[in-house]
């Protein structure tokens, strides 16, 4: 099993496929005192996974392009590398039972300060 940092700065890898959204996830990482790591793809979340030790929580969009690619990182997350934490954003409905385990869900249209406030306790 991977041996994760804990010292230093608290990586958030924030994976959107939509620019702008991603602007906006950036900014409330760097609100809530972490470095952001971007990715637009799941393919690339995957890579930045593989070649980091130090990310502890990934924040992704489960809509990705309309599909549940969001999701299908989520779950690879939870299976591959436990001790991340997973915060996940959606426009649509998702019942607790179909999350991974210890994934945080935020609906859209989003609440900045839960967002933050989130994004801190998982850096603490």
């Amino acid at each position: 099993m991977t041996e994760y940092r804990s010292d230093g700065p608290t990586f958030v890898l924030v994976v959107e496929d939509n620019p702008v959204l991603t602007l906006a996830l950036v900014d409330f990482v760097e609100e809530a005192g972490c470095e952001a790591v971007e990715a637009s793809s799941v393919d690339e979340a995957i890579r930045i996974l593989e070649s980091r030790t130090d990310i502890r929580t990934v924040f992704t969009d489960l809509d990705m392009r309309g599909s549940t690619a969001g999701m299908k990182l989520a779950l690879s997350i939870r299976d591959r590398w436990p001790p991340i934490e997973l915060l996940l954003i959606s426009s649509q409905p998702w019942k607790d039972d179909e999350l991974p385990h210890r994934g945080v869900l935020i609906g859209k249209p989003f609440d900045r300060r839960r967002i933050v406030d989130q994004l801190r306790r998982f850096a603490a």
